[in-house]
């Protein structure tokens, strides 16, 4: 059997304990179930979401869609077909 050290602030700790409590497990069960799953499905079994602010890529992008959109000279296509046939060139 092999010990791990995490480390948590305090008030995380005793919320995680709690918990812990409730669902009648130790803080070990938790954490051995935890890493198992993430070692069975390969994967950290919950959604990792990042913030909802575009990065400057992203919005660099955008803001070159806008200038396009907005330029009289951009084309415009009613055929499908000739829009990828100029794409192509």
């Amino acid at each position: 059997m092999a010990n791990m050290t995490i480390s948590l602030d305090n008030s995380t700790k005793e919320r995680f304990m709690r918990f812990c409590d409730d669902v009648g497990l130790s803080a070990s069960s938790v954490i051995a179930v935890y890493i198992k799953t993430i070692v069975r499905e390969n994967r950290i079994p919950f959604l990792i979401k990042g913030s909802d602010t575009p990065n400057a890529e992203a919005v660099a992008a955008m803001e070159e869609g806008d200038l396009i959109a907005r330029d009289p000279n951009s084309p415009t296509y009613t055929d499908l077909g000739k829009m990828w046939e100029d794409l192509a060139k």
